[in-house]
């Protein structure tokens, strides 16, 4: 009887084991989603923080740079306003989901090109990010759009129920997650966390969609438009329409070049001339009569109003000039 329970009780043993080896208990239960929507749960302080700046700072500019309707994004992207996604977007390690589910543009997907734009500054800072992963390509899902696309997006999308669409104004990106591998999710997050303590960028953590809602900064807009030019092409600053952080207005110095302008009003000889204007005036009555003085006094009368009207006019330019170099 020993014996057989002894027998029992290894093979038990063995069976426990086996089992053990079987399912190691390094195995993880949760899906990739299940991981995402935790790292949003654990982001969703900073995320409030953001949406909360990004409401304050770029609420004073919706006016000026909503695209309302779909003419106003053709004609941002003629203007210069809207900037394509480079061609060949591999090269900057960027990965736009042009098909598939949820595709950008996918409530217009005969008109998708137009929708692969945004402002310059946001393809740059795009640009900047991409570059700083190394792990593999970032994948887009959204870039610009116009208000009735945004409309529209409502019914699918509770995220695009917003005071201040930053879509609309082409001043977002979002990075999809869902088809991301997770080392790779690690990391774009790091490089965002960097960047927005560098006060590059404000980002989100969407929950519902799994996405990383991006924005630059309005401090660094005219840094990430340069980015822009170096690597896609130069655009016209004529055409690009810019937002600032708020502040004082920063005026260019004013460079004044001084003018004098005189009229001259009369004319007498210098200090100690006038003994030679009256001299010379006797001098001519004594040689002839009333009517032919006037007549030969003429030239030397001119002669002494000629000296007259240099010397004043000398003493104009010397003021004039010591005016300007006191100015």
């Amino acid at each position: 009887m020993t014996q057989l329970f002894a027998r029992f009780s290894a093979v038990a043993v063995a069976a426990v084991l086996a089992g053990s080896v079987a399912s190691p208990a390094s195995a993880d239960p949760l899906t990739h989603a299940e991981k995402l929507d935790r790292m949003m749960v654990a982001i969703a302080g900073a995320s409030a923080r953001d949406a909360a700046a990004i409401k304050r700072l770029y609420r004073p500019h919706l006016n000026l740079l909503l695209l309302n309707a779909y003419s106003d994004l053709e004609g941002a992207l003629a203007t210069g306003g809207l900037a394509r996604l480079p061609a060949h977007p591999a090269r900057f390690n960027l990965a736009p989901r042009l098909d598939g589910p949820h595709p950008i543009g996918e409530k217009d997907l005969d008109n998708q090109l137009h929708y692969v734009a945004a402002r310059p500054a946001t393809i740059g800072a795009l640009i900047v990010l991409a570059s700083r992963v190394r792990s593999g390509p970032v994948e887009i899902t959204s870039l610009v759009r116009h208000a009735e696309y945004q409309s529209v997006l409502r019914a699918t999308n509770g995220n695009a129920t917003t005071t201040v669409p930053m879509h609309t104004m082409g001043l977002a990106f979002d990075i999809a997650l869902v088809n991301t591998p997770l080392p790779r999710v690690q990391e774009i997050r790091r490089v965002l966390e960097q960047m927005r303590a560098a006060g590059d960028i404000l980002f989100i953590g969407e929950r519902q969609q799994l996405v990383f809602h991006v924005v630059p900064h309005p401090s660094r807009l005219g840094y990430f438009t340069a980015i822009y030019q170096q690597a896609v092409g130069s655009v016209s600053g004529a055409q690009i329409v810019e937002v600032v952080a708020p502040g004082p207005p920063r005026l260019e110095p004013a460079r004044l070049t001084p003018r004098v302008i005189t009229e001259v009003v009369a004319v007498s000889p210098l200090s100690g001339r006038w003994s030679d204007w009256t001299a010379a005036g006797t001098a001519a009555g004594a040689e002839s009569g009333a009517a032919t003085s006037a007549q030969s006094a003429t030239p030397l009368a001119a002669m002494v109003l000629l000296r007259g009207v240099l010397a004043f006019l000398a003493a104009v330019g010397a003021s004039a000039w010591r005016i300007a170099n006191h100015l």
